[in-house]
């Protein structure tokens, strides 16, 4: 799964798109596949429309990738990305394990980033490649 956002040309991919996951799904237990992907579609959507600048979010392209609204971006990028169809987390680790205390821990942190940082790889805290663990 990859997911581009426009705006700076922003290229968000499964591994890097995690923060999300609010942290009222992890207090209520584990959530399901679904509400992750439907919670880093949000926080996609959320950042790509607050890093944007108003020049950027009235460029065709954009509007093409995200539509016109927050709102409008997150219904169209999580039925692009299927995750109505998200039945475990193998879409994200493939055949590793899916540590929820550390995807916790990375969206918090990606919260906290900076735009730059937030889009930037090597900016990524420590915890978000530590979300899947292989034996």
């Amino acid at each position: 799964m990859r997911v581009t956002v426009t705006g700076k040309g922003l290229q968000i991919r499964k591994f890097f798109l995690i923060g999300s996951a609010a942290m009222s799904l992890f207090a209520v237990g584990c959530p399901s596949p679904r509400a992750v992907c439907e919670s880093d579609v949000a926080m996609a959507c959320e950042r790509a429309f607050e890093c944007a600048s108003d020049q950027e979010k009235s460029s065709d392209d954009f509007k093409a990738e995200n539509g016109t609204s927050v709102a409008e971006c997150k219904t169209k990028l999580a039925s692009d990305v299927k995750c109505a169809e998200m039945k475990d987390f193998t879409w994200f680790c493939g055949s590793g394990t899916y540590n929820y205390d550390k995807a916790a821990e990375c969206d918090d942190a990606k919260k906290a980033q900076s735009c730059a940082d937030f889009y930037t790889w090597a900016k990524s805290p420590p915890a978000c490649s530590q979300i899947c663990t292989y034996k």
